[in-house]
């Protein structure tokens, strides 16, 4: 398979999915999501360093949080748990890291590895990931200002969600079409377009 790279905003930055696009030959460049810990007050995780070699991380009190190597399902996300509970009893600087009774403990996901390489090569290539406004935004402003969808008819989240994805489905087609015909291949794309329809 040929390689291809995408461009997408944080909605698509979900771990497991980069690390699929990645196994598939795409490489993914997705806007990286600011941990939690950097808005509520404490060490944030960046000042936490993780051993790849000895699956550990080391706290800014040069403390090592070890795991029992379960992975846990938080919300549909796999995660491992860190943790060091004998060293945060009597650790100095641990109003500054955690309120937890137990001490200080990092959840990292299974795929986290695919998280920071993706967040590496927005970083290395900022002018490239900024293209995204630019290949993205008409999409919505086709759809609200040329097909009138500024609201949705339905109730529920599963119900406006499909609403959505029909919305997205048929601008699909019809750039794909528009696209197919201008390279003289519009029979072909028309058979595409109708196959596709026919499974919805």
């Amino acid at each position: 398979m040929e390689g291809m790279d995408i461009l997408t905003d944080k909605g698509y930055t979900i771990a497991k999915h980069l690390e699929i696009c990645t196994k598939n030959g795409i490489t993914p460049y997705s806007a990286p999501k600011d941990h939690s810990s950097l808005h509520n007050g404490r060490y944030p995780m960046v000042y936490f360093k993780y051993d790849s070699i000895h699956d550990t991380y080391t706290c800014p009190a040069d403390q090592v949080l070890t795991t029992n190597g379960s992975i846990y399902d938080k919300a549909g996300h796999m995660v491992k748990h860190y943790k060091n509970r004998e060293a945060c009893k009597v650790c100095p600087v641990r109003d500054l890291c955690t309120t937890n009774k137990n001490g200080r403990f990092i959840e990292r996901s299974i795929y986290q590895e695919a998280l920071d390489e993706n967040q590496k090569r927005v970083e290395d290539k900022p002018e490239y990931y900024r293209l995204r406004q630019e290949v993205t935004e008409h999409q919505f402003g086709t759809l609200k200002r040329q097909r009138g969808f500024t609201y949705t008819l339905m109730r529920g989240k599963q119900n406006v969600l499909s609403e959505v994805n029909l919305m997205m489905i048929c601008y699909n087609l019809t750039r794909t079409y528009v696209h197919s015909w201008a390279r003289g291949v519009e029979k072909q794309a028309k058979r595409l377009c109708l196959t596709i329809c026919d499974h919805i």
